[in-house]
């Protein structure tokens, strides 16, 4: 599997948007700066490349799955000598602070799911689906959490490295089995279980509360199970790229259900998904067993 590359050339505002002035608009008389996409990328790019102890680094989310639009906020890894964490994490938010004011924080608390560190930045004057997501992983990292098994997190979009340390990493399917092996049978006893939780709502006239025990013990277990008979390698990814991992009319059916025009409209689809869950089950346990 193939990484691709980008170099900072490449990410550098100026030259593939002109001069900072000529992105000055004028409201009213008073000059609005706005921040590009591009230039919060080459900024933390260049901030992590001065420092040695920053040994590479590399784009995720939207840009290593090729689906990067103007929406798209920046999915930044960067690997670094192992007693540098909070060193890189000061670095790119000071140069970040060069840049713009930052307008909105969010540092993750340890230890995250992933193990890693993590902080989002938004800035201001920029468009706020472009905040900063930044991870900072150490070198000692084992390879089964560095995230970048081509088959769950796209191919990498290296900015550097050093070292020859981004590659990919082969995905255990043995060990991914194993956990969708024990997943089913608490899929199976917590839907089963708590599908009163809707109906009863329902019963009751209270329909936010319907609506958010549906969401979550209904559709969202629904849909996994859907996952795991189409897209095994992503079927911990919830309602996320339904687009591309469920086929066109099942994605369609479930965008549908999750918009009830009223309470009783959302029983009706209670009933439809329970029948359909189970349907899905039997039919993954006749897959398993041929």
């Amino acid at each position: 599997m193939r990484l691709r590359h980008s170099c900072l050339a490449r990410l550098n505002p100026r030259r593939r948007e002109g001069k900072l002035s000529d992105r000055i608009l004028r409201k009213r008389d008073r000059a609005i700066v706005m921040i590009q996409r591009s230039e919060i990328l080459a900024v933390a790019c260049a901030a992590l490349e001065s420092e040695q102890w920053v040994r590479a680094a590399w784009l995720g989310g939207s840009d290593a799955t090729d689906r990067t639009d103007r929406y798209s906020d920046i999915d930044l890894v960067a690997v670094v000598e192992d007693e540098h964490v909070e060193e890189a994490l000061t670095l790119v938010r000071d140069k970040l602070e060069e840049l713009a004011p930052i307008e909105h924080a969010l540092r993750v608390p340890e230890p995250a799911w992933h193990g890693l560190s993590q902080v989002f930045w938004q800035l201001h004057g920029a468009d706020p689906n472009h905040f900063l997501d930044f991870v900072v992983m150490k070198c000692s990292t084992p390879a089964e959490r560095r995230l970048l098994e081509p088959e769950r997190h796209g191919e990498a979009l290296v900015l550097f490295d050093r070292d020859g340390w981004i590659v990919p990493v082969e995905f255990d399917r043995e060990a991914h089995h194993e956990r969708i092996a024990q997943r089913l049978p608490k899929l199976a006893a917590t839907f089963a279980l708590f599908q009163p939780l809707v109906t009863r709502a329902v019963a009751r006239g209270h329909a936010a509360d319907a609506m958010g025990s549906f969401l979550q013990f209904t559709v969202r277990p629904l849909v996994e199970l859907l996952r795991i008979r189409q897209c095994p390698d992503r079927f911990d990814f919830g309602l996320r790229y339904l687009d591309r991992d469920l086929a066109a009319e099942d994605r369609a059916w479930v965008e549908r259900v999750i918009f009830p025009r009223d309470i009783d409209e959302l029983l009706e689809f209670q009933r439809a998904a329970a029948e359909r869950f189970e349907r899905e089950f039997e039919a993954l346990g006749a897959e398993e067993g041929a």
